[in-house]
C-alpha cells in the first residue's frame, strides 16, 4: 500500500492562520514580499512572465510545489494556494481514499477552528468555503490532492455561482 504525506489537524488549522495572515496583503504584495511574510522558498518564478504565477515550498514536506501564487501583470499576489497533502497523481483507488480521509480530517478541524463553512460544495471533488468580509477561504479538493486557498471576495463572485 502507498503511503503518501498530509498534515495533521494540528497542523492544517495552524497552516490555515499563516494563509489568512496574507488578508492584509492579498493583491499589493510581489511574490519575493509574499514568500518572505509567509516563511515560504520561492522555487520557480519568472519575472520575465509575471502574471504566470509562482509555485513555493511551504517547508512543511510536501514538496517544491507544495504552495502556488497566482499573479498578476505586476507580480502582485492576488491568491494563493497550499496543499496540505502529497501529490497524489496516477495513484488510482487508493489515492481517491487518502484524499477523502485528509479532506475529512481538515473539515473537521477547519470547522471546529472556524465555525461552519458558508459554502459547502459537495460532488466529486467537494470544497468547503468561508466567506469573509475582504476574501474567502477554502478547503478544497484538487485532481492531485487537497489545498487551502485564500482568494480575494471579488474573484470568487461572477456567473458561474
Amino acid at each position: 500500500m502507498t503511503q503518501w504525506r498530509a498534515l495533521d489537524e494540528e497542523a492544517v488549522v495552524r497552516e490555515a492562520r499563516t494563509l489568512l495572515s496574507a488578508e492584509p496583503w492579498l493583491q499589493s504584495a510581489p511574490v519575493p514580499e509574499a514568500a518572505a511574510a509567509l516563511g515560504w522558498t520561492v522555487t520557480f518564478f519568472d519575472p520575465e512572465w509575471p502574471d504566470m504565477g509562482a509555485f513555493l515550498d511551504t517547508g512543511q514536506g510536501l514538496g517544491p510545489r507544495s504552495a502556488s501564487f497566482r499573479t498578476d501583470a505586476e507580480a502582485r499576489v492576488t491568491s494563493i494556494l497550499m496543499s496540505i497533502s502529497e501529490s497524489v497523481e496516477g495513484g488510482g483507488p487508493e489515492a481517491e481514499t487518502f484524499k477523502q480521509d485528509v479532506f475529512a480530517d481538515a473539515s473537521a478541524a477547519l470547522t471546529g477552528a472556524f465555525g461552519r463553512p458558508t459554502r459547502p460544495m459537495p460532488g466529486e471533488k467537494p470544497q468547503l468555503w468561508w466567506e469573509r468580509p475582504a476574501t474567502w477561504f477554502g478547503l478544497i479538493t484538487k485532481h492531485d490532492g487537497i489545498a487551502l486557498q485564500l482568494t480575494p471576495e471579488e474573484l470568487m463572485r461572477g456567473p458561474w455561482q
